[in-house]
């Protein structure tokens, strides 16, 4: 193990009503209108309301006829060119929330949640579209992950409906059927415990979620619980609980909002903070004072934890007050002063987005352990940082890069070689002339989407990345294009990739590796002649 630093949607921000202005050109006595802005038809929806000097009350857009021209209900009284203003229901609100490629391709259909509902909705890439899916059964898709298991399905947990219930909700989309369905021991659609993986103290915050190379989905909580799914018995349990240090002292750390990596090894790489660690408990204030004393504890404390009123007020510590000092097991400074002299106020220390973040490492074996990372990363920053401005991504090599969002980067090396029958696997390649190779092959796209966040950030690579390798040990990556899948774990399937050389291959003896989600084929030997470099 170690460590090396090194289309719009079809809204616009927010939710509920839209309003689009664009010139058109209108003509007397036709309900045709033209010369629209594209950015516009983009956005507007029959049943618009539509309203200009030419265009009469309580007109509506019949039809979006192309990115210039629309039909309205009434035909315009005036011939000319003006603005007009359009104004209707948004057909969908997106945000922080999850879309993912659907298998199997050639579809190329995306599935996009919505902030607000249950809805959910299909792009077509081919046609450039959008339609509805079907709806979830319990919750909108604010603040959740999706992740993609080898039937093709996608699973989900249900972050509102378990808070509001008290146990785990979860719920699985079946591309085919176009259909969610509830998995949840809650209801009795699905067997074993899952737990509660966040909270309202929270703010509904959720980690990432991963297929593992065994099949099941491993869930990683906003709080400092995480889950294991095994799709093939419905089946969930408990799975280890995330334990940090705070000054020495073993505390509850979580994923409010962080990445995590499927390693080649099937270990899962991610961060968690603080923020499940808070401390409900006491102190006393004087007015104009920045010193709280009477605490019954300070042991874990950490400078630059916010402070809070237990009650959710801020008559007594201002707003977006913060530990400056942890000055003894019962008093610390803070960075405004109180407000009014209270003994005995109930005070909320840390919270959402606490430092410090720490890197654990996920050991799926057995019923699965979680343990910090050795060795650490050499990041000092991520002491004095909370989670979710972390982010990683899988490369082909199957190494991670870690970003703390700074200008320093990190690549992240594993142990341990992969499981060979996992590997992707290199049939043939042939070459179909005009510069387009294709190759055949098995498990392309690896075991997983590679790493995942949540809701906030989206990094799969669960799609085949060729690259040669000559005999000095130069590599060049190809293009790769027509994925037949981006499935994950499909193990015996056969697949097929189209990819072009890279501009600077010359013509010669190369190891074809294709890589997909950190997993890397073993090499094949082959030979690249001029003609198919020249294109011929």
């Amino acid at each position: 193990n170690s460590w090396t630093p090194i289309k719009q949607y079809p809204n616009l921000p927010g939710c509920g009503k839209g309003e689009i202005k664009s010139n058109g050109n209108t003509t007397t006595g036709s309900n045709i209108v033209t010369g629209l802005d594209a950015t516009a038809t983009a956005l507007i929806q029959p049943g618009w309301t539509v309203t200009g000097t030419n265009i009469p009350a309580s007109t509506t857009v019949i039809s979006v006829d192309s990115a210039t021209q629309i039909h309205i209900s009434q035909n315009a009284t005036g011939t000319g060119t003006e603005l007009l203003d359009f104004m209707g229901d948004r057909v969908a609100c997106f945000g922080a929330t999850p879309s993912i490629l659907l298998s199997p391709l050639p579809s190329q259909n995306i599935l996009a949640g919505s902030l607000v509902d249950t809805s959910t909705f299909i792009y077509t890439v081919a046609t450039n579209s959008w339609a509805p899916a079907a709806s979830k059964v319990y919750d909108s898709s604010d603040e959740e992950g999706w992740v993609k298991l080898s039937d093709g399905t996608i699973l989900t947990y249900d972050i509102d409906k378990s808070i509001s219930a008290g146990t785990g909700y979860a719920e699985r989309y079946d591309p085919v059927a176009n259909k969610w369905s509830s998995v949840s021991p809650g209801d009795g659609t699905a067997l074993g415990t899952l737990p509660l993986l966040s909270s309202s103290a929270l703010g509904h915050e959720f980690g990432p979620i991963l297929r593992l190379q065994d099949g099941r989905a491993f869930l990683i909580g906003g709080n400092q619980n995480t889950a294991l799914y095994t799709p093939s018995t419905n089946t969930w349990a408990a799975g280890p609980q995330i334990i940090g240090k705070l000054n020495g002292i073993n505390s509850n750390f979580g994923a409010d909002d962080a990445p995590g990596a499927l390693l080649p090894n099937g270990h899962v790489l991610f961060t968690a903070d603080a923020g499940p660690a808070a401390v409900t408990s006491s102190g006393n204030t004087v007015m104009g004072s920045d010193i709280i004393t009477g605490i019954p504890s300070t042991a874990t404390f950490q400078v630059g934890w916010s402070v809070t009123q237990a009650d959710g007020n801020n008559d007594v510590i201002p707003a977006d007050t913060t530990i400056t000092s942890v000055d003894s097991p019962s008093q610390i400074h803070i960075s405004k002063a109180a407000l009014e002299t209270v003994v005995a106020e109930g005070l909320v220390f840390g919270g959402t987005f606490s430092l410090p973040t720490q890197v654990f490492d996920f050991n799926p074996a057995g019923g699965g352990s979680i343990s910090p990372v050795s060795p650490a990363i050499p990041d000092a920053s991520l002491a004095q940082r909370a989670a979710f401005v972390d982010r990683m991504v899988v490369l082909p090599t199957g190494q991670v890069l870690f970003s703390d969002s700074s200008e320093q980067l990190y690549i992240y090396t594993g142990d341990g070689p992969p499981n060979p029958a996992l590997r992707p696997v290199i049939n043939n390649i042939a070459y179909n002339g005009g510069g387009t190779f294709t190759l055949t092959g098995k498990q392309l796209n690896g075991q997983s989407a590679g790493a995942d966040y949540g809701d906030d950030v989206q990094v799969d690579s669960n799609y085949p990345v060729l690259r040669l390798v000559n005999s000095s040990g130069n590599v060049f990556y190809c293009r790769t294009t027509n994925w037949s899948s981006v499935g994950v774990g499909t193990s015996a399937v056969a697949q097929t990739v189209n990819f072009t050389l890279n501009k600077n291959i010359t013509a010669g003896n190369y190891e074809a590796i294709v890589s997909g989600s950190g997993l890397s084929s073993f090499p094949v030997s082959i030979n690249i002649t001029q003609a198919e470099v020249n294109g011929q």
